[in-house]
């Protein structure tokens, strides 16, 4: 089990069906509310630090002094750099001022600067936290502002005298607590508060304090107490006892915990209003149970079966639960157990690779499975064909009847304009767009590829079938057969980052796209429907932005292809940042379109003249290579065209920038295209190219 205990029946016989029992959560969140919430939640950090084993380091972090400014610490500070970083003072001193004093970011600076290594940089973290601790001999000043797990303090002047006569101590606390759910009490020595019925602090202050002039206001988040001193004094604490904290090292220490807990989360599904108030997202709210639903344990030959359960009162509020029912009869002293992988999961060797996301295990066997991937990838792409593109177009006679399904006024006046005619219906029609089915005699956009691009799912086993292992390809796994080899091939690089996508489309509900490097949190994932793990390049011109580059592509009955307008469509993510890294995990932002010319300055400044046209001439070519790859399969029926999309990353490839292909899909007329002043509307284009007289201002022909 997850646990050192396990739950066993204590007398009598329960027997099959006979019973349900509820077991409450320890903990239900979601991925964009964990991290505040274990700072926040007061009692959760210790309750999930009991369960992890993960506790934070005992040892006391002072905080820094307050100074008047850079240059009156730099005689204490940059032989504290020198010493640690092994750089001159005088490089010192260039650090400090660059990280404007910040003695922790000057130090991993300098690292940073001489290419250290991972082993190395967490040796000089440990030497900054001891000097944090005191040992600089910048303790000997007084801190004016710190740090604990429960709050944060600051001592000042009132009237901005030389006089420490007040001092703030500010509680972070969940955004669903009100006014009446806290209780703070003063007395002149002694503070109690609680919040939501649970003790937050409980002590005795440094010295004594004006109980009448106690208070406390809510603030963006943050309960802050204000304090008048009795006398005038610095304070080293705030409440005896308490224990100082670095803030940066509490926030790793909270990611590290964050990190254990997908062993631990189960999740669930729901649908809410997106942040535009209009649209359905697809939510996931991953909960942990508590100390009896953990010990139960994991059996391939379960006793019983755990479901979530969500109540709902009259006010809308809910509270969930997990049911729990014998599915076989259980005896005195016989443990409980679950099945602790998807119902959906029959097959034995991926059965265990999903347990290695739950129970820690030998890594071997996903290495070996991953390896034998690699082997088929690497003989697919050698043994592949390629099928010739039609490079003369063959001009026959332009289609006169055009049918959009659900065509807008705009469409169906850009279609007369150009001398076309807008059918009523599909059946009077020469050319047929976007119609759910094939129509006989008539030329569709449903080609026979838009079956190899119609998931994610199809599209990854596609790709590892036909073309295998290629430089520009983005390796992706199917998450329903593939978890050992996904999981081999995560940890084989453990610096790469995967792109999760659900694979439960429901109509009208959006789903959100997964960012993460943590494997474990991805093969979880597959609990609540998420069924595809795609490699992404790193960022490699911002890093906080996930650059897009899409090409939208043209396939006509006899094969010829064709890119649309003469710009590339360029988009950009922000990644949520901790720090200088991104956040391990988190849901892809929403797209944000880049004209090109701020992401061509930003390419030819870091690599270099012709950098970004290569990288366009490069993006086709891998249009161009996917489409002759799959069409040598046979999938042209020499009468229908298809619309795609392809998308692409952008990543380092030794010292240039390179075009990854992460995606493909196919692409409505209404959707997937922006038409503007300077092409021709999309539906007369494609019908003039389909007749071989492709409008040059529109379309780009790929010759190859």
């Amino acid at each position: 089990s997850l646990v050192e205990h396990q739950l066993c029946l204590k007398e009598g016989r329960l027997e099959a069906l006979s019973d349900v029992f509820l077991v409450d959560h320890a903990w239900t969140t979601r991925f964009d509310k964990a991290e505040d919430e274990l700072n926040e939640v007061p009692g959760l950090l210790n309750r999930m630090e009991s369960l992890t084993g993960i506790y934070e380091p005992t040892e006391e972090i002072s905080a820094m002094p307050e100074t008047t400014s850079l240059d009156a610490t730099m005689s204490i500070n940059a032989p504290v750099v020198a010493s640690q970083a092994g750089v001159s003072e005088e490089k010192a001193r260039d650090l400090l001022r660059r990280t404007r004093g910040d003695i922790v970011d000057a130090i991993v600076l300098a690292n940073d600067e001489s290419a250290g290594t991972d082993s190395a940089q967490k040796e000089i973290q440990n030497t900054i936290l001891e000097q944090l601790s005191g040992k600089d001999g910048a303790s000997d000043q007084q801190a004016l502002e710190w740090t604990t797990r429960k709050y944060s303090c600051a001592q000042y002047s009132l009237d901005d005298g030389d006089q420490l006569d007040a001092i703030d101590i500010s509680v972070p606390i969940p955004p669903y607590v009100k006014r009446g759910d806290i209780k703070c009490k003063f007395s002149q020595k002694h503070i109690l508060l609680s919040i939501s019925d649970n003790v937050v602090v409980d002590g005795d202050f440094h010295a004594d304090v004006s109980s009448e002039e106690a208070t406390w206001t809510l603030d963006k988040g943050l309960l802050v107490i204000t304090l008048i001193k009795k006398r005038p004094e610095h304070w080293p604490v705030a409440i005896i006892g308490e224990r100082h904290i670095s803030p940066k090292a509490h926030k790793k220490h909270i990611l590290h915990i964050y990190s254990e807990l997908w062993r631990y989360f189960q999740g669930y599904d729901y649908a809410a209003r997106g942040l535009d108030r209009n649209s359905l997202v697809k939510y996931t709210n991953w909960y942990i149970q508590d100390e009896v639903g953990l010990a139960i344990g994991h059996s391939d030959s379960p006793n019983v079966r755990s479901l979530p359960f969500i109540y709902l009162d009259n006010q809308g509020n809910t509270m969930p639960f997990n049911i729990v029912w014998p599915i076989e009869s259980i005896t005195q002293g016989q443990p409980l157990t679950r099945d602790y992988c998807p119902r959906w999961l029959t097959s034995p060797e991926q059965r265990k690779g999903y347990l290695q996301a739950v129970f820690k295990g030998p890594k071997q066997p996903v290495l070996d499975a991953y390896k034998a991937l690699v082997e088929e990838w690497s003989k697919v792409a050698g043994s592949a064909g390629k099928a010739c593109l039609t490079a003369t177009p063959v001009l026959s006679a332009l289609a006169k009847n055009v049918y959009v399904f659900g065509a807008s006024d705009k469409t169906k006046k850009d279609i007369e304009e150009a001398g076309l005619c807008f059918t009523g219906s599909a059946d009077s029609a020469d050319v047929v767009f976007d119609n759910g089915d094939e129509i006989a005699g008539k030329t569709t956009s449903k080609h026979p590829l838009n079956s190899v691009f119609s998931s994610d799912e199809i599209t990854v086993k596609a790709f590892q079938a036909i073309v295998g292992a290629k430089q520009w390809l983005c390796p992706g796994f199917d998450m329903k057969s593939q978890i050992c080899e996904f999981i081999g091939a995560a940890l084989m690089d453990s610096n790469s980052w995967w792109l999760l996508r659900s694979g439960q489309a429901e109509r009208g509900i959006l789903s959100q796209t997964m960012l993460t490097n943590d494997w474990a949190a991805a093969v979880r994932h597959v609990d609540v429907g998420y069924t595809t793990a795609v490699k992404c390049a790193l960022p490699a011109i911002s890093s906080n932005h996930f650059y897009v580059v899409e090409k939208r592509a043209l396939l006509t009955p006899n094969n010829e292809l064709y890119i649309w307008g003469k710009d590339i469509q360029i988009y950009r993510h922000e990644i949520r940042m901790n720090e200088k890294d991104p956040d391990p995990y988190q849901a892809l932002a929403a797209a944000e379109k880049v004209p090109k010319d701020i992401l061509a300055q930003l390419i030819v400044k870091q690599f270099g003249k012709g950098a970004f046209d290569k990288l366009d001439r490069d993006a086709d070519a891998i249009v161009a290579d996917v489409i002759r790859l799959l069409l040598n399969e046979g999938n042209s029926d020499n009468r229908n065209f298809g619309l795609f999309s392809f998308a692409f990353t952008l990543g380092r490839h030794y010292d240039a920038i390179s075009p990854f292909l992460y995606r493909v899909k196919p692409v409505s007329v209404l959707t997937g295209f922006d038409d503007n002043e300077k092409t021709m509307p999309i539906v007369p284009a494609v019908v003039a190219a389909l007749s071989g007289r492709a409008d040059p201002g529109c379309w780009r022909q790929i010759k190859s």
